[in-house]
């Protein structure tokens, strides 16, 4: 029975080429989106997975109330881990982790290590299930001079042969110049099913003996992770814990919480300043989530429409066997294994087509797609994807169609216009929800070029990012004054910020301070140089002064800062400050700009001049034209200073740009559904048009012959469908505009959801359809008349 289902489906399928073409090419682009999607989902929500203790293990933050204001932060006091360890039995164990950057040497060779280098200690190794290639995990990082590097480290380091290398274990390394350390082991690189990525593992306890403020109760600097021994209840554990930090503190109003690791990845709404490591964001999951379920319905929707449309040639088919014998069952069956069997046929092609595209996905979303045919989990994947669409495309034309009266559809009473409303509504959902899906992309395209054009308080052209290493961070005046001489550069100024992103913040008083109304305010230390280099308004008072040299001892700071401070830019000047413990005076106010995303406000700001810290970037500003010229100078004189740092640089545009990289990979691929959606949709059109001009052949001959022209006869097919599509444009028009306000509310500066952007896009659709209807309409209209009226 079944290889007679079977040969039947193949002789429906090439009897109605066109119709089989429409629903295999239709549903091939779905499930090649559907799969695509899947992979990726499964991806996400495997990231960290390969933790055997991932149901007990939890990172500690913090809930810090700053004068009524609360900030949730990742990062956690040094002694914060130990400390609960003794206090609280439920805890098997815990690890701290610190984020550090620097130059790292063995010999003549050398690596600038970004945010891959981490402080830390051997638990560790027992907590999560990172291994060491060379090197024992039970005595790693115990010692005060140890490091571990990663294997890409080490082939950098000791060349591809690394492993057979006898003496690699104790081998001599500095960092920065200055600390010395010695290789006990090298661990497995770290793929993308970590959220934890380093290249360096360094002994925390190194970094408390060199640094004795790293390891003081009001400085938050690390990443505190314990491990509940099993049978503990992680809620109830949380409440226990959340008031604990005053008993180490007990000045403090900030409550600690528990983030499970298995949604560190996916759910970490902190700043990146404070949450270092990979991450991404649940949105994103449910963006792409229910516009590839969209895209798939609308395939089947497609599969439907044009099944049911074609019921009055299937229910001669329908009859036949009925009065044979067949029962309803059989023909239940049949119409199922149809469907499946398209659908097999489809996801055949998607999988060739996702191999095909794959370059072009890279390409356009950055993201590297593990497509395994091969593995079980694709398999399952693949398999239920086909039985899902199978179901789904298939049920309903399956009951439909097999519930036709025998008598009935033998008397040829059974017409297209089965189903007709039925039709209709799909119609109208398939186009409504493609014009929702252009508009949420328009203005996803509008607000990312609204980002990319909006003044910012300061000039980012012709600006260049420079990034200081060893000595030059102490003394960046030489290299300044060099590059200031060349004619491709107009001005350079060191200072200890990037101007993306910028999240080093810490408290201050002031005169006139109220008790208790402490709140968080950035910082960044500057020479004199930098806030004409960088084209920032000054508003009142002067700016910092070389000549000066008490002005070491006064700061500049925002309207932000001056407005939270309790007074207006003019009579905060000369006010007192004590910043870090340092008293000081206010002489500048400065007009707020930008110095994080667009999705957050203008925070209080707050600049310092002290030329005997440390500097981490020099911005330098270049003539127009010249940057190339630019760059040879920059390259030329950063040698002459540290000839052992790799030069670092980068266009300030472009880095603020890379802020809202994974904004413009979701716009990049909504619009690529958006278009499938509405290709696919136009498939359907064209199927049902294609139907609906055999249906009424007869009709469109004899007015042929009464004296219709071709664009009567057009319109008259276009009426109905067209009809369909504007209802659609306008059942679209709230929900666009709800999704998108909610997409841009993520935004504290953004666009206006503007009338024409709906009215675009609704004509936009209009057209396509329009276009794809009439090429059929105008072929009807112009077929030779003595034909239809011949046909039967």
């Amino acid at each position: 029975m079944l290889k007679f289902n079977i040969k039947i489906v193949f002789r429906n399928l090439l009897k109605n080429k066109v119709f089989s073409s429409i629903n295999i090419l239709g549903l091939a682009l779905s499930m090649a989106s559907c799969l695509v999607i899947g992979t990726y989902i499964w991806n996400e929500t495997h990231v960290d997975a390969f933790h055997k203790n991932i149901e007990d293990i939890y990172r500690i933050t913090e809930k810090q109330d700053q004068a009524g204001t609360i900030y949730q932060v990742a990062v956690t006091p040094g002694p914060l881990g130990p400390a609960l360890e003794k206090d609280f039995p439920e805890i098997e164990r815990t690890v701290r982790i610190g984020n550090w950057s620097g130059l790292l040497k063995n010999g003549t060779k050398n690596a600038e290590i970004g945010n891959g280098l981490l402080w830390t200690e051997n638990s560790f190794f027992n907590i999560f299930d990172f291994q060491l290639v060379k090197g024992n995990p039970k005595t790693a990082l115990r010692s005060i001079d140890d490091i571990i590097i990663s294997e890409s480290m080490a082939r950098k380091f000791f060349g591809n042969e690394w492993k057979q290398n006898p003496n690699l274990i104790g081998q001599p390394f500095t960092l920065n110049n200055q600390d010395n350390f010695k290789l006990a082991g090298v661990a497995s690189d770290i793929g993308t099913n970590s959220s934890i990525q380093f290249e360096v593992l360094l002994p925390i306890e190194y970094l408390f003996q060199s640094d004795k403020f790293s390891n003081k109760w009001n400085s938050n600097n690390y990443h505190t992770y314990l491990q509940l021994k099993k049978g503990t209840d992680p809620a109830l554990f949380g409440k226990k814990i959340e008031n604990q930090l005053r008993v180490y503190l007990p000045e403090t109003k900030d409550l600690l919480q528990l983030q499970p690791l298995s949604e560190q990845y996916l759910r970490s709404t902190f700043d990146f300043q404070t949450d270092w490591g990979m991450r991404s964001n649940i949105k994103y999951i449910h963006i792409f989530s229910g516009v590839g379920l969209l895209l798939l319905i609308i395939a089947c929707i497609n599969f439907i429409n044009l099944s049911t449309a074609r019921s009055l040639k299937r229910s001669l088919e329908v009859g036949v066997r009925k009065v044979t014998g067949a029962s309803r069952s059989q023909l239940v069956s049949q119409f199922l294994i149809e469907s499946t069997l398209v659908a097999c046929l489809a996801g055949i092609i998607a999988v060739l087509l996702i191999k095909a595209i794959q370059p072009f996905l890279l390409d356009l979303t950055g993201y590297t797609l593990q497509l395994n045919i091969s593995s079980l989990s694709f398999l399952v994947l693949f398999s239920a994807s086909i039985l899902i669409v199978g179901l789904i495309a298939g049920l309903y034309p399956a009951f439909v169609l097999s519930a036709f009266k025998p008598i009935t559809v033998l008397k040829n009473k059974t017409g297209a216009a089965s189903g007709k409303h039925f039709r209709q509504g799909l119609v109208v959902f398939q186009f409504a929800i493609s014009v929702t899906l252009i508009i949420c992309t328009i203005f996803m395209y509008r607000q990312l070029t609204f980002i990319q054009n909006k003044d910012l308080g300061f000039n980012k052209e012709q600006l260049i990012t420079v990034r200081l290493m060893g000595n030059l961070r102490l003394s960046p005046g030489v290299f300044k004054e060099d590059l200031e001489k060349q004619t491709s550069i107009i001005a350079a100024a060191p200072a200890t910020m990037s101007l993306v992103n910028v999240d080093n913040s810490t408290y201050m008083e002031w005169e006139g301070m109220k008790p208790d109304d402490k709140f968080l305010i950035t910082q960044a230390n500057v020479d004199p140089g930098f806030i004409p280099a960088l084209g920032i308004t000054l508003l009142k008072g002067r700016n910092f002064s070389l000549q000066k040299t008490n002005d070491t001892s006064t700061f500049i700071v925002n309207e932000a800062a001056a407005k939270r401070m309790g007074y207006t830019n003019e009579n905060i000047l000369g006010k007192k400050v004590v910043f870090w413990g340092a008293p000081g005076t206010v002489i500048g106010v400065v007009k707020d700009f930008h110095f994080k995303p667009l999705n957050t406000g203008i925070d209080p700001f707050i600049f310092r001049y002290q030329p005997q810290e440390r500097y981490f970037n020099l911005f330098v500003k270049t003539a127009p034209g010249k940057t190339k010229q630019a760059i040879e100078q920059i390259e030329k004189y950063y040698k002459k200073y540290e000839s052992e740092s790799p030069l670092q640089f980068s266009f300030l545009t472009e880095s603020i740009n890379t802020m809202y990289q994974n904004d413009k990979r979701v716009a990049n691929i909504v619009l690529l559904f958006a278009a499938l959606t509405v290709f696919v949709g136009c498939l359907g059109l064209f199927g049902l048009t294609v139907f609906a001009a055999e249906q009424r052949i007869k009709e469109i001959g004899i007015r042929k012959v009464l004296g219709a022209g071709v664009s009567s006869l057009t319109s008259l097919l276009l009426r109905d469908y067209i009809r369909l599509v504007i209802v659609a444009a306008v059942m679209a028009i709230p929900l666009s505009w709800y999704v998108s306000n909610r997409w841009l509310q993520s935004y504290a500066f953004r666009i206006n959801t503007d009338w024409w952007v709906f009215a675009t896009a609704g004509l936009a659709v209009l057209s396509l359809a329009v276009i794809t209807i009439s090429v059929q309409a105008i072929k009807a209209a112009t077929a030779n008349p003595i034909t239809a009226l011949r046909s039967e």
